[in-house]
This record gives structure tokens, sequence and C-alpha cells, in this order.
């Protein structure tokens, strides 16, 4: 049997769950665990060599070393969200595998650095952990999508609603040096962009960005709350909605308009009991009676993280790797889905102007 040899860098709550989910895949074992902080690299200890039992497990508080040292063949990077491009470009040219947290660029420049290392490495594979296209409704609306159900993609959309009850905001809950603290909210749009991409096979070509300035957060520098309008090469509109800064829970939220049929997440249930409901032109009177789509975020799945997605992003790229397979979602679909939230951001900055996405 294949196995596949992996360090983590980056072992905060993230790197070790995905870790953790990484158990159940036969193919997979955990090596090596790197993180600056040493409270983090303790807590990654206890869990695998104590909880989990991996005896031979090596912990590290430099980088450079364990891709040095350690005997992996690949590397999981959870490093802060700002800062992922360095760290797979070391691992690349370490000659390991690379699955990287989202999102893969920060900036234009990241993305010209990342795809050019991914080229001059072709030896090993590279692909972006964006767990929610593994989600059960997407994959299920992925499959419509193929088969034409949907015709031509006119409009998409998707919100990210992830906020806390402003009562519950606390100083010490937002130290000003973490990323969360000040990375524009917009930025992080790759859980909701990226499905939406992932499913209509298409690309955007130029977005127009807005702000809110109604403050709900008072412990961070950071935009809250942003939307962006994206044209897509195929000629459809995509909205995302990113609310950091509201009184509202959880949430994300899809929707897909096309010229033969359309679909939508239930938002008056959580993410995890969320039925689909649908209008196609080959079944009579759906327009006015949506069909239920019975497929939820856990649907196809074994259970696990995000539901079963965590598991089942990491088994794929352990799969490109045993198969020699190109990953679906390679480093041109990373920078696709990462790319827009950066343009989005300088939208805000240059008075909601409307620029134009590089193609990289």
């Amino acid at each position: 049997m294949d196995i596949i040899k992996f360090g983590a860098v980056g072992v905060n709550s993230r790197g070790r769950g995905v870790m953790k989910e990484a158990l159940g895949n036969p193919h997979f074992k955990l090596c090596a665990v790197c993180d600056i902080k040493p409270g983090e690299l303790k807590k990654a200890e206890e869990l695998f060599r104590g909880e989990k039992g991996i005896s031979d497990l090596e912990c590290y508080a430099d980088y450079d070393e364990m891709l040095k040292n350690a005997d992996i063949d690949a590397v999981f990077v959870a490093t802060d969200a700002i800062c992922h491009v360095p760290f797979v470009v070391k691992a690349l040219e370490a000659g390991k595998h690379v699955l990287s947290e989202i999102p893969a660029v920060n900036s234009v420049e990241e993305a010209k650095i990342l795809k050019e290392a991914v080229l001059a490495h072709p030896e090993v594979k590279y692909m972006v952990a964006e767990n929610c296209c593994y989600w059960g409704f997407i994959e299920a609306w992925k499959a419509m999508a193929d088969e034409g159900k949907f015709g031509e993609a006119i409009y998409a959309e998707s919100e990210y609603l992830h906020s806390v009850d402003y009562r519950d905001l606390k100083p010490e809950n937002y130290p000003p040096e973490h990323w969360r603290s000040f990375n524009p909210s917009i930025k992080y749009l790759t859980h909701n962009l990226g499905p939406l991409l992932y499913i209509l096979d298409d690309e955007c070509v130029s977005v127009s960005a807005i702000k809110s300035d109604v403050v709900y957060n008072p412990y961070v520098t950071r935009d809250d709350n942003a939307v962006a309008l994206f044209k897509t090469k195929k000629g459809a509109m995509i909205r995302i909605l990113i609310s950091f800064g509201s009184f509202t829970g959880f949430d994300h939220n899809f929707r897909i308009l096309g010229t033969r049929g359309s679909i939508m997440t239930d938002p008056t249930k959580s993410l995890n009991d969320a039925h689909s409901h649908a209008s196609f032109s080959d079944i009579p009177g759906s327009m006015d009676c949506k069909v239920d789509i019975p497929v939820t975020m856990s649907s196809f799945s074994g259970g696990g993280g995000h539901g079963g997605a965590d598991f089942k992003v990491i088994s794929d790229f352990i799969s490109c790797i045993i198969e020699d397979k190109k990953p679906k979602l390679d480093v041109d679909f990373a920078i696709k889905i990462s790319l827009p939230g950066v343009i989005a951001a300088q939208s805000i900055e240059e008075g909601s102007a409307n620029l134009e996405i590089p193609k990289i």
C-alpha cells in the first residue's frame, strides 16, 4: 500500500483539525509538525503523540529544519492566511507535494510567484484546500451544471455570514497583530466564490466592491462587511457578501440563476440541514413550485469536520499523488478563487472602481 508521509506547518486548531481528520485515510501518515508558537506545537504533540499514539512524530519550531530533516513526502500549509505562499514555495523547492490552505495568494505578485514555482516543479503536486467544493450539495450542483440543468448561468451569489453576538465582543479576542483583526474581510471569499466557479467552470474578469461604514466590532481595523460584484469570462454576474460584523450567526447561502434552471440553498435552515430548492425547464410546474433537492452539506460524506469536507479534500490530494493525476483544485484554480478577493479589496480602496482582474 502506498503511504504518503506528511508534515504540517501551522498547527493551530485548523492545522490540527485537518491532520486529525486525515488519520482516517489508510494512505496517510503524519510524520512531522511545525509551528513557531510553542503553545500550538505543544497542543499538536499532546494530540498526535499522546491521544493518537504517534510515538515517532517529530516536532519542529523551524520550518527549514523540518523540510531538511523530516522524512516527509508532502506538506500541509496551514499558517496564517496572509502568508501561505512563502511556505508553499519552500516546500516545492524541497521537492515536497503541497496542500495549501486558503486564500492561496494575497497579492498579484504572490500569484505570479506561486504560478512560477508550481510550473518549475512539475515532479510534485500542488493543490489548494478549498474544502467547500467538497460539500455534498456543491457536488450535486456541479453534476447538475455539467448535465446542462441550469443552461447558461446568468447570475450567481453566495453569502458568508460569520459573526458573534455584540455582547460577547471582547478586546482580548482581537489582538491587533492577528491577521483576522486587520485583513479586509472581502479577501476571505474563497469559501463562497470557489464553489461557484467550480460549479460553473468559469472565472472572474472584473470586479467592483463596496464596504459598509457601520462599526459593529470596535476591536478590529479591517472592513468587517463588504460586497463584491464580479463579471465572469462567460458573461455571468456573481455577487459575494462577506459579513464578519453583524448580528448573525454562521452560515453560507448559495444561489444560481440560469437560462434553463435555477437553484438556491434554504436560508431559513442552518447549513448543516439546508436542502436545495430548484426550478428546471424540464420539470413542469417547478417554476412556481420549486423542487426539493434533499442534499445537505454532509451528504455523500462519512462525517467529520466541515461536513466531511476536510477528510475529502485531503483524501483527494493523496489520490492525486498516488495516481499521478492533476488535482482539480490546481494552481490555476487556486489563483482564480483567491486573486478576485485581492482586486475586490483594491476596488474598495479606490472608491468602488470597476477593476480588471489580471490573468496570471
